[in-house]
């Protein structure tokens, strides 16, 4: 069994800082549902002031009106990032009329109060989501430990993340079959990618076609817009398994999803595949610094030059005072 789940209204919002407009949250949640996709992503949740047209929301009651009667089969997600996270006593416990899923960002280095953190949703009655960012970073040993640490929750699903766009094919497939042995079969296994070096796709028919008797979850947003490079396309994926797997998604309706609200965005703000986002992932660096770059009128050696001389956790943690030091001495001295 292969799942899709559609992340359009939470990594989206990295395009358009989530302010998708009211009608199009309600629309495109809608019509995800009528497309058959089997979880729809409606946001963040942070502890943060509350726009009804943006999809970051503060309490998981205020997405009641948004989730209305649910269609059976149909699952609803929102996001928690650890790092900025809302605090436990805000999450109200699940009731049949709210999100069923929580996602957790886990980190590397936050492993312990993560796990706590988790542990506490769980307790609230929502199924769990864990979402190892930066999966490369893990030696073996390193992600094993973590997969038996978080299995003893039973998660719903344990994914792959890909944030940066940094995996290849073959990497992807050995951090699957790392998971594939260790981890508990009733725990579904995820993949959420981008395309920073336009492997998304490439990652997700592999692991379709060499899941074995494992069920997957296979993240993806509507014409792929997501930070930095932007995520998997759900029109492409869902025709694929459509003309593969004989399922049952309705390509058109996600087709009127992108015509009617996605492609506005795309003109206006755009995202996808380039040089400098290519030459962040190759050098396994943040792609923040490849967007400044650009942002900043750089030649892709220019870029090239700046990525070089990041080291060290300045490499992962974007440093803006830095990256300006960096390319203010490249300008001048061109």
């Amino acid at each position: 069994m292969i799942k899709l789940l559609d992340c359009t209204l939470r990594d989206g919002g990295y395009i358009n800082d989530w302010m998708f407009g009211r009608r199009a949250i309600d629309e495109i949640t809608k019509k995800l549902v009528d497309s058959n996709i089997d979880i729809i992503e409606l946001g963040f949740l942070k502890d943060e002031q509350e726009d009804h047209n943006r999809t970051v929301f503060n309490s998981v009651k205020r997405l009641i009106p948004l989730i209305g009667k649910k269609k059976p089969g149909t699952l609803y997600a929102a996001m928690i990032d650890v790092q900025g996270r809302i605090p436990i006593e805000m999450i109200d416990p699940c009731t049949p009329e709210t999100i069923d899923i929580i996602r957790v960002i886990v980190w590397k280095r936050l492993l312990s109060q993560d796990f706590e953190y988790c542990k506490k949703i769980v307790e609230n009655g929502y199924k769990l989501f864990i979402q190892p960012a930066r999966v490369d970073q893990y030696t073996d040993e390193e992600f094993i430990n973590m997969i038996h640490q978080f299995e003893v929750l039973t998660p719903m699903a344990m994914y792959i993340v890909d944030s940066w766009g940094t995996l290849t094919i073959e990497k992807a497939m050995h951090y699957y079959k790392l998971m594939e042995a260790n981890l508990n079969k009733q725990i579904l296994i995820g993949y959420h990618g981008h395309n920073n070096m336009q492997q998304a796709f490439g990652i997700a028919e592999a692991l379709i076609c060499n899941k074995g008797d494992r069920d997957l979850i296979i993240d993806s947003s509507i014409y792929g817009i997501g930070r930095g490079a932007g995520n998997l396309n759900t029109e492409i994926i869902a025709n694929y398994l459509n003309t593969n797997f004989n399922y049952k998604y309705d390509v058109e309706n996600i087709i009127s999803l992108y015509d009617n609200y996605i492609k506005d965005i795309y003109d206006k703000f755009s995202w996808g595949y380039s040089i400098p986002l290519l030459i962040t992932a190759i050098n396994h660096c943040n792609p923040e610094y490849g967007i400044y770059c650009e942002k900043n009128g750089l030649s892709e050696m220019q870029t090239l030059e700046v990525i070089n001389q990041l080291n060290g956790g300045n490499k992962i943690r974007f440093n803006k005072e830095l990256i300006k030091k960096i390319v203010d001495s490249i300008k001048r001295n061109k």
